[in-house]
Formats: structure tokens, C-alpha cells, sequence
């Protein structure tokens, strides 16, 4: 599993400003499989809070 501050920078990193021109360059395919994986990201570090809050 990887560490809190591994989480945060991948996290960071997808937050690149010129997003939208970004999203028109890839496909459908590739847009759709970021999606699930900044999805899978957050869910990662809802459950790290929530864990460290019980």
C-alpha cells in the first residue's frame, strides 16, 4: 500500500492547470481509466482519514 505522502503527490500531480485542453487531446479510453484512478485516489485518502479519526 502506498505511504499518506506518496497518495498526496500523486494527487497533486493530476491537478495540472489546462485541464480541459488536456482532456480533449486524450481519448475516450484513456479519460475514463484517470477518472477511475483519481476516483481509486481519493477513496484511498478518505479511508486513511477516516481510519486515523477511529
Amino acid at each position: 500500500m502506498m505511504l499518506l505522502q506518496d497518495l498526496m503527490r500523486v494527487v497533486e500531480g493530476t491537478d495540472v492547470e489546462p485541464r480541459d485542453r488536456e482532456n480533449l487531446r486524450l481519448g475516450a479510453r484513456q479519460l475514463r481509466a484517470r477518472q477511475r484512478q483519481e476516483r481509486r485516489l481519493e477513496e484511498s485518502l478518505m479511508e486513511i482519514a477516516w481510519s486515523r479519526l477511529c
